[in-house]
């Protein structure tokens, strides 16, 4: 059985392949070019990271309001792993688009 932790870096993995691979990119890619710090080049190589870290956040972000719900309206112990199955449940849904782009 997979551990809390374990479940943790397979979200991260998923969301990771989700904003490098997404068709979401072409429409992250102008959205980033205008918010992007100034800090950084506006090199392509750039503005690609950063659109893929915003794909990325977001994917993590929104498959992790089921488990969030869940998690307090189910009220669940501590070291319960359902809610981390179903982050991850939600990731591999929000990945889907990618996943299919690779096919």
């Amino acid at each position: 059985m997979l551990d809390r932790h374990t479940l943790l870096l397979l979200v991260l993995g998923v969301c990771i392949v989700n904003g490098i691979f997404s068709p979401y990119l072409r429409i992250a890619i102008p959205v980033t070019a205008a918010l992007m710090p100034e800090l950084f080049p506006r090199t392509i190589e750039w503005v690609l990271f950063w659109s893929s870290m915003l794909l990325s956040s977001a994917t993590l972000l929104f498959s992790g309001v089921p488990a969030a719900l869940y998690e307090r309206l189910g009220g669940c112990d501590r070291d319960a792993t359902l809610p981390m199955w179903i982050w991850l449940a939600g990731a591999a849904t929000l990945s889907l688009p990618a996943a299919l782009m690779g096919l």
